[in-house]
């Protein structure tokens, strides 16, 4: 998919002389500073004949208050040091508190500017507030606070805060002290799912628990019984052993458990509407949901499919993070060829381990309806939900009995419940 072309502002401030003159009025001016270069321009325009009106005179002052300020802002950066550490993830719609810490060096204090951190190409979707404030400095160090609220996944990079000095009268700002940049990864929103139901068959999976978590044993104590020959002898149990007076062994049974791949659709034919790609959002919410319901359960999820990008993610019993699936959600964009192809063959190739496939699709028709019961027929579950407003393309009722367990939602659905756990 083509990307969007950039706002004529952010083209502007690439421009290597206007660029740079535009940067200057929004960073080294402050608005006070800024009301008083527009009326330098102004008493300029009307003091131009001397002999008909004294403005020559305001905007001699005028323009020595700006020279002086201009001075002061190339010789007294601030002697400070700052620092500002965003966390590394957060969640689309949950506000973060921002903590800026100005140390100063040595005896010097006196007014900063203290700058918020912000993202480096300008958008909408991250909002500081507030951006900016004045921080009175003593001998020790101080700190601002602002709130970061992101409103939409993805990954995005921030400027570093920064600290500048005004002239006394706050017409302009010194060049500036600043921390390093650094980037910040938005998970999707979703909800804590308090029961999903998925025809799941328990098979044993080769080597145990071991392999699927880093606690616990490889089977579960079940009691003890007579020794009979063969037995190891790491499994006696001594003090049955001497409180009976004849060979006593611990029994176990082996555990079984559950591997499941989670699938989300990302096809979306090119030029899709807004409403088919709140759909799309509305799917990875639902499938970030799905991930955190597995990742507080007894599953194993081995196997993230995320378009036609497979991942193996490995999350519950202990063994991994949700935060290993949230991770790839977080950048994940349509894309505009059927990935099921693309994903079957390496997909199919580790079924055999598998004992259900959970898939949020966006639409139903032939291609997917093959893809699923090429999964149906390696004789593993499926639990699918599709996240479309308005009819599908084809008509899943009949497929529901056949392939598996069958649902749909729409991007309202979805919607309600994300809201409605943020009331919760």
């Amino acid at each position: 998919m083509p990307a969007a072309p950039e706002p004529l502002g952010v083209r502007l401030r690439r421009a290597p002389l206007l660029g740079g003159l535009l940067r200057s009025w929004d960073v080294r001016l402050t608005p006070r500073g800024r009301f008083l270069l527009i009326a330098l321009a102004l008493l300029g325009l009307a003091g131009g004949d001397t002999r008909k009106t004294h403005a020559y005179l305001l905007f001699s002052v005028a323009s020595g208050l700006f020279a002086a300020a201009v001075v002061f802002a190339f010789r007294f950066r601030p002697r400070v040091d700052v620092a500002c550490e965003l966390p590394p993830r957060a969640t689309a719609g949950t506000p973060l508190t921002l903590r800026v810490v100005v140390t100063p060096r040595g005896a010097s204090g006196g007014e900063v500017l203290v700058e918020m951190p912000r993202p480096v190409l300008p958008t909408e979707v991250l909002r500081v507030v507030p951006v900016s404030a004045f921080l009175s400095l003593g001998a020790e160090a101080e700190e601002v606070t602002a709130t970061l609220t992101p409103e939409r996944r993805g990954r995005y990079r921030f400027r570093g805060a920064r600290a500048r000095r005004t002239d006394p009268l706050r017409l302009m700002t010194t060049l500036p002290v600043a921390a390093t940049d650094e980037s910040l990864l938005v998970y999707p929103r979703f909800w804590r799912l308090d029961q999903f139901d998925v025809p799941v068959g328990r098979s044993y999976q080769p080597g145990g628990i071991p392999l699927a978590s880093s606690t616990g044993d490889a089977i579960e104590f079940v009691g003890t019984r007579d020794y009979r020959e063969g037995d190891p002898i790491k499994n006696i149990h001594w003090r049955s052993w001497a409180r009976r007076g004849k060979p006593v062994v611990k029994e176990y049974q082996a555990e079984y458990f559950s591997r499941v791949a989670l699938i989300l659709d990302t096809f979306l034919k090119p030029g899709f509407a807004p409403k088919d790609r709140a759909a799309f959002e509305a799917a990875v919410s639902t499938v970030a949901s799905i991930a955190d319901w597995f990742s507080r359960g007894e599953a194993v999820v081995d196997v993230l499919a995320a378009g036609p990008d497979l991942y193996e993610v490995s999350t519950g019993r202990s063994l991994g993070y949700l935060e290993n699936i949230l991770d790839v959600l977080s950048c994940l964009e349509p894309c505009s060829d059927p990935p099921f192809a693309t994903v079957g063959p390496p997909l199919f190739d580790k079924l055999a381990r598998l004992t259900s496939v959970v898939v949020v699709m966006l639409d139903w028709d032939d291609a997917r309806e093959r893809f699923l019961r090429s999964v149906r027929d390696q004789g593993t579950a499926v639990r699918a939900i599709i996240v479309r407003s308005g009819d599908t393309t084809k008509s899943w009722a009949g497929a529901a009995g056949d392939i598996g367990v069958f649902s749909q939602m729409t991007p309202e659905d979805v919607e309600r419940a994300l809201q409605a756990a943020v009331r919760g």
